[in-house]
């Protein structure tokens, strides 16, 4: 009897410490005048302590575009919180409605606004993105490289002008059999910045044999975020973390390495405020 007593003490005991849970993931729609709607991801740490939390932007690929914000779960920063993924900052999830790409003066508009808000590091700013969000990170460090503290480029490419680039720490993530997005767009980044001799702040990984679709899996790993959170607009130099890295690996072992246990639901939840 007693031990029947205490299983059940155990399991009620169990089930109040995962309620108390706060992590929280919320829509914004129509928050932003002419900018994008957006899911804001907040960790239960923020909840623990007055210091500001890292802020990240992740910007997902034409295939999430439209007016469900369900829709941009399905892969990226949330996807990987869900499957287990312990990211301790604020993150915004904006969705773009067209596929014509991001706009970066819109964003700038919603990170401005989170930051409003939300209790988070001016100084440690970050964007992450694949495929058009690597096409979008490109743009937005390129419009602010005094605000972004580092960004993740994902098999996109960038057209404009490369200088600005060369001012934050740039991890450009590229595979070698995509088909969709070709390895040459990052590529041209790369030796643009080095025949003008600044190519000091770019990190680069073209991941042999890997195609467009399963960097999506990058997401899913430690190292990325790791490597964000290195970087810091205070940092004297701004120099880049070349100590973290990525193998092909790394993708096929993503699912594998996640802690299930610490899986959950997440759900959307309209903000309080």
């Amino acid at each position: 009897m007693i031990r029947m007593r205490l299983i059940g003490l155990l399991i009620v005991l169990l089930a109040a410490s995962h309620s108390l849970r706060a992590d929280n993931l919320y829509a914004y729609r129509d928050s932003v005048k002419q900018a994008y709607d957006f899911l804001v991801y907040v960790p239960d740490s923020y909840y623990d302590s007055e210091e500001p939390l890292p802020l990240i932007l992740n910007l997902h690929g034409k295939s999430l575009c439209g007016n469900d914000l369900n829709m941009i779960t399905r892969y990226g920063c949330i996807d990987a919180l869900r499957r287990g993924r312990k990211i301790d900052a604020v993150i915004i999830c904006p969705q773009c409605r067209s596929t014509g790409g991001w706009d970066p003066v819109k964003l700038m508009k919603v990170v401005e606004w989170v930051q409003y808000r939300y209790r988070t590091d001016h100084n440690r700013l970050y964007c992450f993105g694949i495929s058009m969000g690597g096409w979008g990170t490109f743009k937005f460090a390129a419009a602010y490289p005094d605000k972004v503290a580092a960004a993740i480029a994902m098999c996109g490419g960038y057209t404009g002008e490369v200088e600005p680039l060369t001012q934050l720490p740039l991890w450009i993530i590229h595979g070698t059999s995509d088909r969709l997005t070709s390895l040459s767009y990052s590529t041209s980044i790369v030796e643009k910045m080095a025949k003008m001799g600044k190519s000091e702040r770019v990190f680069f990984s073209w991941l042999t044999g890997c195609d467009h679709s399963i960097l999506a899996r990058v997401f899913l790993l430690q190292q990325p975020y790791d490597w964000l959170f290195s970087h810091n607009l205070q940092d004297s130099e701004r120099m880049v973390n070349r100590d973290v890295k990525i193998e092909p690996k790394d993708l096929r072992m993503a699912y594998m390495n996640l802690d299930q246990t610490q899986a959950q639901r997440l759900p959307v939840k309209k903000p309080s405020k």
